[in-house]
């Protein structure tokens, strides 16, 4: 909505920083998570407009700006109705509060739900922050209550599931819960890619349309692989990859940079880049940020820099690029870099991720968790949802997700600074996976250890959304009459490929995008 203008008041802006460009200037309004793109006349303008009136404005145009004659106020009033259009100029007062989550969102629909088919895996990953289960528990819910489960998420508006492990393979009726998921709904199934078989493809090309699966691979050849995975684990996920595209099926591939392996990662990129067959490439490349826990506590593959997680995702980003250049007919994408993006592009200001608003995640233990990154710790269980005979207890997922103490205690967190002001870019990231920071109730640019990349990126994209259509060598950054380039979009915008849960808060208020998995 736009702010009110009234020609004859006085002016007001949001208090906004600036980024320069090649010559583009955009002013960001981080407490609203909003940003607008001028030339050098306009920012000027934007700066001097606070406690003026029209008249004001148009005499100090007139003499510092040095518009054309009889263009002034014509000129002015255009730009002044476009800036408040983009709710960056109001004559009435701009509310300053900053409202937590917890006090305008509520549990209305579902998204996403995670399920951990089963623990047990035939590989045990250096960095696997799940090990412990991995390792030692054979625990899994038996189909027909998954099945049920399946159908009550999706009542409750769950739009995709997440099918992970352990590995999923080692589950026999692994396809009967892939038809399940994707019966009307979007599905994506984790692997190691190493016991995928042409039959198991072709299987899985019956749920093609509606089917991604996400293969992890930790570098570009077996010696990269195996720092991390099982040895000889690589060739046989290539296999597993090019069964799928043969087959038609959409493919994506998991990395999780470590200090041994980051390095190497935009080689993997490029390799994926040119992967074909059966006319068809990989999806993309995803970065997930790995989890202090399990094995990667113990073997010290946590320990990644936020400088060196930069360079991994602009380094990916880059390899797709010269990809291209060099003639390479690819579609890969990575997703980190679309979702710093989408951060940029739209939407109304976000706090924390959807971890039990939107996302749920069951366990194979038969626990409900409040997301994806919580399975392997006990104190984020959110109650059991089995009878004493494994079966399912009819609307117990709904009931937790809305009533339960341990779910209330997890909408609590905010990035909302204690009485401070926000004056950076958490309302735009959303400050990333609240299961990172030590204390998840604390500062989150102090507690939370990637919190320098989140801000970094978030930049970058920002300047890039802003300024990627402005012509190189454009006439209009020297004019003397103010220019919008480009605005942030106002509009929510779409997760994992479908819509989230609508935005019912007056204020503009959204659970951020999960940037660990995508």
């Amino acid at each position: 909505m736009a702010f009110p203008h009234d020609p004859a008041g006085s002016f007001r802006v949001p208090e906004f920083i600036v980024r320069e460009k090649e010559e583009a200037y955009v002013a960001i309004d981080c407490v609203r998570a909003n940003w607008v793109c001028l030339n050098r006349a306009g920012i000027d303008l934007l700066r001097s407009l606070p406690g003026k009136t029209l008249p004001e404005a148009v005499r100090e145009a007139s003499a510092r700006l040095a518009f054309p004659a009889g263009e002034t106020e014509k000129a002015l009033r255009k730009f002044l109705a476009e800036l408040a259009r983009k709710e960056f100029l109001s004559t009435g007062a701009i509310p300053c509060e900053c409202v937590e989550r917890s006090r305008l969102l509520r549990p209305e629909r579902l998204h996403e739900v995670w399920i951990v088919t089963n623990y047990e895996c035939n590989q045990a990953c250096r960095h696997c922050y799940t090990y412990e289960r991995v390792a030692n528990d054979r625990r899994r819910v038996r189909k027909e209550a998954l099945l049920a489960m399946i159908d009550e998420c999706r009542a409750l508006g769950a739009e995709v599931f997440y099918l992970t492990g352990g590995e999923p393979f080692l589950r026999g009726d692994l396809f009967e819960l892939i038809a399940a998921a994707t019966a009307r709904s979007k599905a994506i199934l984790f692997t190691n890619g190493t016991l995928i078989t042409a039959d198991h493809a072709a299987r899985l090309a019956a749920h093609r349309e509606r089917l991604v699966v996400q293969i992890s691979l930790e570098g570009p050849d077996e010696e990269a692989n195996s720092l991390l995975r099982a040895k000889g684990s690589f060739a046989l996920a290539m296999e597993g990859i090019g069964h799928l595209l043969r087959a038609g099926v959409r493919v994506g591939v998991s990395s999780t940079p470590t200090p041994q392996t980051a390095a190497r990662l935009p080689e993997l990129t490029r390799l994926l880049a040119g992967i074909r067959e059966g006319g068809r490439g990989v999806d993309y490349h995803h970065i997930i940020y790995v989890l202090d826990a399990g094995n990667a506590r113990e073997g010290r593959t946590a320990r990644l820099s936020c400088a060196d997680l930069i360079d991994v995702v602009t380094g990916c980003k880059d390899a797709v690029r010269r990809a291209r250049e060099d003639g390479v007919r690819t579609g890969i994408r990575i997703t980190n870099d679309k979702i710093f993006e989408a951060i940029a592009s739209n939407g109304p200001r976000k706090d924390m991720c959807g971890a039990g608003y939107t996302i749920l995640g069951i366990n194979a233990d038969g626990t409900l968790h409040p997301c994806a990154t919580t399975m392997h710790d006990d104190s984020f269980n959110l109650g059991g949802l089995l009878d004493g005979r494994g079966s399912y207890l009819p609307g117990e997922i709904g009931r937790l997700w809305r009533e339960s103490a341990a779910v209330q205690r997890i909408r609590s967190f905010t990035v909302l600074p204690g009485g401070g002001k926000v004056e950076d870019l958490r309302y735009f990231h959303g400050g990333g996976c609240w299961y990172h920071m030590r204390n998840p109730q604390g500062d989150i640019s102090k507690e939370h250890p990637y919190y320098p990349a989140y801000e970094a990126l978030t930049e970058k994209a920002i300047l890039h959304v802003a300024t990627k259509d402005i012509p190189p060598g454009d006439p209009s950054k020297a004019s003397p009459l103010p220019r919008i380039y480009s605005s942030m979009a106002r509009t929510r915008i779409p997760c994992a490929g479908v819509r989230k849960t609508k935005d019912l808060s007056v204020s503009g208020m959204d659970n951020g995008y999960c940037i660990c998995f995508a």
